[in-house]
């Protein structure tokens, strides 16, 4: 994180003073994580040359200076990490900084001038940023395992803490403070004239910035400032909200389906159907690496629930005899819909959740923005970084990149309003193409049953010149309703004229 004031001076010091820097503690060589934040490679970012970047808001240590006017968009949004930590605190920065400069100007501290010596209150404001600090030093050697880069040049120990209190701690408190405002709590200070919270566009920026790949801090971090803050704020932490449900209401906007429905059964027995909210389907016993992995969870239900009925076997990458990997091409929209595959919109359903059987592809609607993109991106970035076990979306986008191979393939996806694209259908086109080239495995891992079963029936099809025929007849002469009167014109023609001849040789062979 950059200096916090405009004169590249610390705003806090006591970072310096308190935090007992005698033992040096680097990496251990033999620490591992779990999970990785990793760079995203240069050809990811050839993709979607935006997908990437933040645009107002930097998380974590890496650095995002590739534009001096993005560079300027980010710096406005430290003073509100440092306000949000204020806010925390409880003006505890403020009166630090009022103490450093009395200090320096030779005048006596407040409690020597005669006032009240009951300052308890403010002590315990003091110990509480003593209390992050402390936490954060305890956590550093694990959070530095947790990314990729060693950051030895610019980050020593005491920055990097600092780092991980002001981001963390503006992180939570922005959790904390929509989850509130939007359910109508009191959040202490009034939030309603809250530049952040109450700015739409920012928001809904935010969301977007906070949920890329080198954006993000160690969940682990976040849950322990979280307990932190709820004991500042005498809240029994087991029973609190729990910070993925934060996390997830506040990203929920941006995600990109239809709401799901489950049924439910009343106590007559009735069955209805309900908006499912997103929170409940988090898995709370499995841990969670950061935010992106947070919200990405919520998409899983349906898939988890296909690998469990399947076996993890069924889903793992496929290898040939000689160690390749297996993979399948899915023909591409237009040829589908040429062997006769129709298409279907699955309302209410999980985006990764498709599926197919008796000649029906069925697929969630998905709707294709800056933001979708970015977010997909970034989900297929994270499960390409580490040797992740589930590389759900990276299957989704395979499959995407084979049903599209041209604008025509995007247009009949929109008919049947499975794809919803703001952009023109070339320019969608083109960005899946692109893709392509990125992701090198074929294997469709979730969606291999689905569709080889696919595949086999347009095997059929081609194997088949009379289907192959007849499709071709009904391309060309049926393909508008023009095409189709001039044919039955033509036919209708064709009947009268032999109706004519008929009769005029009857005529000639029967006379009267």
């Amino acid at each position: 994180m950059p200096p916090l004031d405009d004169d590249n001076e610390p705003l806090l010091p006591e970072f310096v003073i308190r935090v007992k820097d005698s033992i040096t503690m680097g990496l251990a060589s033999n620490e591992k994580s779990s999970w990785t934040i990793d760079i995203v490679p240069r050809n990811w970012r050839d993709v979607h040359k935006n997908a990437f970047l933040p645009e107002i808001i930097r998380i974590g240590p890496f650095t995002f200076t590739d534009e001096n006017e993005t560079f300027h968009r980010l710096r406005v949004m430290e003073k509100h990490k440092v306000r949000f930590l204020n806010r925390l605190l409880r003006g505890e920065l403020e009166r630090r900084r009022r103490q450093i400069w009395t200090e320096e100007k030779g005048l006596l501290p407040v409690h020597e001038r005669g006032e009240d010596d009951d300052d308890g209150g403010r002590v315990a404001e003091a110990l509480r940023l003593d209390d992050l600090l402390e936490a954060m030093h305890i956590l550093e050697p694990k959070t530095r395992a947790f990314y990729s880069e060693n950051f030895p040049s610019s980050y020593g120990r005491i920055g990097f803490m600092e780092m991980m209190v002001v981001d963390g701690c503006f992180l939570v408190e922005l959790l904390r403070l929509y989850y509130d405002l939007l359910h109508k709590k009191s959040a202490g200070e009034s939030i309603e004239d809250d530049p952040i919270l109450t700015n739409p566009q920012i928001l809904t920026t935010l969301r977007r910035d906070l949920l890329l790949l080198e954006n993000q801090l160690p969940f682990f971090v976040l849950e322990k400032l979280f307990e932190l803050i709820n004991k500042k704020n005498n809240i029994d932490h087991q029973q609190a909200v729990r910070l993925e449900v934060l996390a997830v209401t506040f990203f929920d906007p941006l995600l990109p389906q239809e709401k799901a429905r489950a049924e439910f059964h009343n106590r007559s027995g009735d069955v209805f159907m309900d908006v499912l909210n997103p929170a409940s389907k988090l898995d709370a016993q499995k841990p969670k690496a950061h935010l992106l992995d947070v919200f990405r969870s919520t998409f899983l239900t349906s898939v988890n629930e296909k690998v469990h009925k399947k076996g993890q076997n069924q889903v793992k990458p496929r290898l040939n005899p000689d160690g390749r990997s297996r993979g399948i091409v899915l023909h591409s929209a237009s040829e589908l819909q040429e062997a006769g595959v129709q298409f279907e919109k699955w309302k209410d359903h999980d985006l990764l959740d498709i599926k197919s059987g008796h000649r029906t592809l069925r697929v969630p609607p998905l709707s294709l923005s800056d933001y979708t993109i970015s977010l997909l991106l970034n989900f297929v970035g994270y499960e390409l970084s580490v040797n992740h076990p589930e590389p759900f979306f990276t299957n989704y986008l395979m499959f995407w990149n084979s049903l599209v191979n041209s604008p025509r393939d995007i247009q009949i996806l929109r008919k049947h309003r499975i794809i919803n694209n703001m952009g023109s259908e070339k320019e969608v086109a083109e960005l899946l193409l692109r893709c392509k080239q990125v992701i090198y495995d074929l294997d469709l891992g979730y969606l291999y049953h689905e569709m080889k079963d696919v595949n086999d029936y347009c095997k059929r099809y081609y194997d088949s010149k009379y289907h192959v025929w007849w499709r071709s007849l009904i391309r060309e002469r049926f393909s508008s309703p023009w095409t189709c009167l001039s044919l039955f014109a033509a036919i209708i023609l064709l009947l009268l004229t032999l109706l004519q001849t008929f009769y005029a040789m009857y005529a000639y062979y029967r006379p009267h």
